[in-house]
């Protein structure tokens, strides 16, 4: 860097002979007019060149510093499948609320009697337009162990529930395909006791005996470590809609012989 040597120099010397601007005016000049564009791009090319390498060394920090994690996480998820299998919705059952937030689920928390951690659950990897919500609960040791599917409500039915069930049927009948088991409950508390095989479909007035509790209809459903209750519900407003519980069995075991552990 000899020339930016002898010009600098330069500088120096025209400063000493006189100049009358302000120091700051001084430095802009000869920084502008006295170091020729040569050395300019010289000096611009060689600091390019360290901020360039300083970033590439914060990133390759970086990325470091984030694989591991990444990777136990990974590796997390994995065991946690291998151990329990897929659940609903594209998830696992097992994983833990953080990493189920790090698939993109959105997790907001929901009050559920007698159950902790429990976040009704947005974005998720395979969700249908079929359900309304969907409420995931992760339980006190943080295992997703249960999910609950609530159906959109089921608008312009007649009294007799012909839409409703519609559609529980249909559900019943996937439900019972992919898990087997299947179990149908129903009960009607204005029949006598010798009518008590009277099926859903003959009651005239199966939604309103349901909103008053004066009937029930749920089925069950149970494989692969996973036991499922699909149930037929009415609110106050006469709205129907379906229920849908999944547990599973292992966690629920292993949870059990825990708490029968510490006793």
């Amino acid at each position: 860097m000899e020339k930016k040597t002898i010009l600098l120099a330069s500088a120096a010397a025209i400063i000493a002979a006189g100049g009358a601007w302000a120091q700051s005016g001084q430095d802009n000049f000869y920084q502008d007019i006295l170091i020729s564009d040569e050395i300019k791009q010289q000096d611009a090319a060689d600091s390019a060149q360290k901020q360039a390498a300083q970033i590439l060394q914060e990133d390759n920090t970086s990325v470091q510093s984030e694989a591991e994690p990444l990777n136990v996480r990974s590796n997390s998820v994995q065991n946690a499948a291998a151990a329990y299998g897929t659940a609903p919705f594209g998830l696992t059952w097992g994983i833990s609320k953080d990493e189920a937030e790090q698939m993109g689920i959105i997790l907001t928390p929901t009050d559920m009697k007698d159950y902790v951690n429990a976040f009704s659950a947005t974005n998720l990897p395979d969700s249908s337009k079929e359900f309304m919500t969907v409420v995931l609960v992760f339980g006190e040791d943080n295992r997703l162990w249960r999910i609950l599917a609530h159906t959109n409500f089921i608008t312009g039915d007649d009294e007799a529930g012909n839409k409703t069930l519609k559609l529980y049927q249909r559900f019943y009948n996937l439900l019972s395909q992919k898990y087997g088991n299947a179990q149908q409950f129903y009960t009607d508390m204005n029949n006598p006791e010798e009518n008590a095989t009277t099926q859903p479909d003959q009651n005239p007035n199966l939604l309103h005996d349901l909103e008053l509790g004066d009937a029930d209809l749920y089925a069950t459903f149970e494989g692969d470590n996973v036991g499922v209750a699909l149930g037929v519900n009415v609110d106050g407003d006469m709205q129907s809609y379906l229920l849908i519980d999944y547990k599973n069995l292992k966690i629920l075991k292993e949870n059990e012989v825990k708490l029968l552990n510490s006793l």
